[in-house]
């Protein structure tokens, strides 16, 4: 497709899909990616989107001053899926899944969502055994923390790589994006 949207393009966002107009075309992809594809309707999504299942990085704001909360989400297309995250003080911090299925795209909160892979069945199962298996940052003090949810979710996503899950690309744009400590 010859013309996409500027960043000045203005863009809703419908559940994990950004929708956009340009020169009377509505394109649509999903957030944190950057293929853009051509649509009838602004509500129309492509019957692979909702069979497919998407392994994203969340990022949630946390309070003035304080890093992004980072997790990773795994589940289809504008339906709920299992959040996989470590919270606390970055001192101690615990796994902490979600406990069923969380409806994430219509959260209250400021969230920034980037598409990491699609995933089958299988895949999505070897997330979840890496997600519980990667121990939790801790440190014997404030001073000797040397990570926190963010830390974590990259080494996940190492592993993921390993695995051949996740794209070594996506792994650097997301290690790009850490925040200090």
């Amino acid at each position: 497709m010859n013309e996409y949207p500027s960043s000045a393009t203005p863009r809703r966002i419908i559940g994990l899909r950004e929708i956009c107009e340009v020169n009377g075309r509505t394109l649509t992809r999903l957030r944190g990616t950057q293929q853009w594809t051509e649509h009838s309707s602004a509500l129309e999504i492509p019957d692979s989107s909702l069979s497919s299942i998407n392994l994203s990085l969340v990022l949630e704001d946390q309070g003035e001053g304080e890093p992004r909360h980072w997790f990773l989400f795994v589940g289809r297309e504008n339906e709920p899926g299992y959040v996989y995250q470590v919270k606390g003080d970055a001192e101690y911090m615990t796994y902490e899944p979600s406990e069923g299925p969380v409806e994430i795209a219509s959260a209250e909160i400021c969230l920034d969502i980037y598409h990491i892979a699609v995933v089958n069945e299988e895949e999505a199962l070897s997330i979840r055994k890496v997600a519980e298996s990667e121990p939790p940052p801790r440190a014997p003090s404030q001073r000797l923390v040397t990570e926190n949810c963010q830390g974590w979710t990259i080494r996940v996503l190492s592993r993921l790589v390993d695995m051949r899950i996740v794209a070594s690309e996506k792994y650097q744009m997301a290690h790009a994006m850490l925040q200090p400590v």
